[in-house]
C-alpha cells in the first residue's frame, strides 16, 4: 500500500536534493511534500479502477446471479477503502511528527483524502463500461494514471505562466493535493473555493457514473456472456 509511494519520495528527494529538482516554495519537508502529494495521486489512481475491478471480480457470478449493479462496485470501494485508511492514518502520523497537527487540520487532510475517493471513484465509474467493453481504453486509462502523477502537483508547485504550470493547476487532482499540504504547513486551506468546487464536481461525477453503471451493466453482462470485451 505503500511501497510504491516510498520509493516515489526517495528517488525524487534524492533529485531535489542534487538540485536536479526545483519544486518552488512547498513549505513542508520536500520529502513529506512529496509523500502526501503522491499519496493522494495514488488513492485516486486506485479508485478510478474500482468499478472495472469490480465487474471483472464477479465475472464468474454476475452472468448468473441478479443483484444490485452498484452493489457489486460499492464492495469493491469497501475493500478499496481499508487501504485508504491506512494510508491516511500514516500521513497524518508523519505530518504530526514533522510538524505538528491539529484536529482541524487533520480532519481537512481526511477531507482531502475523501476528495481524491470520490474524485477516482466518479471517473472509474463513467470510464469503467468503456473499459470493460473495449480492452484498448482500459490500458489507455492505466498508461494516463501512471504516467499523470507527473502533470499534477504531486512533486513541484505551479508557478509561472507557461503551459505546463497551467496544466498542472488545471488537473483536477491539483487542489486536494495544494490544500491538504497547505493544511499541513499552515492549518489553514490555501484556496477552500477549488476545494470545494472538486468535492462537489466529485459527487456529481459519482452520481452520474452509478446511472452509467446501471444503464450499461445489461451490455456488459451479454458481453460477458459471450465471452468478449
Amino acid at each position: 500500500m505503500l511501497l510504491p509511494t516510498v520509493l516515489i519520495t526517495g528517488g525524487v528527494s534524492l533529485a531535489f536534493y542534487a538540485g536536479v529538482v526545483n519544486p518552488g516554495d512547498t513549505k513542508l519537508p520536500y520529502p513529506l511534500f512529496v509523500f502526501l502529494g503522491t499519496l493522494i495521486w495514488q488513492v485516486f489512481a486506485e479508485t478510478v479502477e474500482v468499478p472495472y475491478q469490480a465487474f471483472e471480480e464477479a465475472r464468474s457470478y454476475i452472468t448468473r446471479v441478479y443483484c444490485s449493479r452498484e452493489a457489486i462496485v460499492l464492495v469493491r470501494l469497501y475493500e478499496t477503502l481499508m487501504g485508504v485508511l491506512v494510508r491516511v492514518s500514516v500521513s497524518l502520523a508523519l505530518v504530526a511528527i514533522v510538524v505538528g497537527l491539529s484536529v482541524k487540520s487533520a480532519v481537512l487532510i481526511g477531507l482531502c483524502f475523501a476528495g481524491a475517493v470520490l474524485l477516482g471513484v466518479g471517473f472509474g465509474a463513467i470510464l469503467g463500461p468503456f473499459m470493460l467493453l473495449v480492452e484498448d481504453v482500459h490500458r489507455t486509462v492505466r498508461l494516463i494514471l501512471t504516467y499523470g502523477l507527473f502533470l499534477s502537483p504531486a512533486m513541484y508547485t505551479p508557478h509561472g505562466g507557461d503551459i505546463f504550470s497551467w496544466m498542472i493547476r488545471w488537473n483536477p487532482i491539483a487542489p486536494l493535493m495544494l490544500n491538504a499540504r497547505e493544511v499541513a504547513a499552515t492549518g489553514m486551506l490555501s484556496s477552500a473555493i477549488e476545494l470545494t468546487l472538486v468535492l462537489v464536481a466529485s459527487l456529481v461525477l459519482v452520481v452520474v457514473g452509478m446511472i452509467l453503471v446501471r444503464i450499461s451493466a445489461p451490455i456488459v453482462i451479454e458481453r460477458m456472456l459471450l465471452g468478449g470485451r
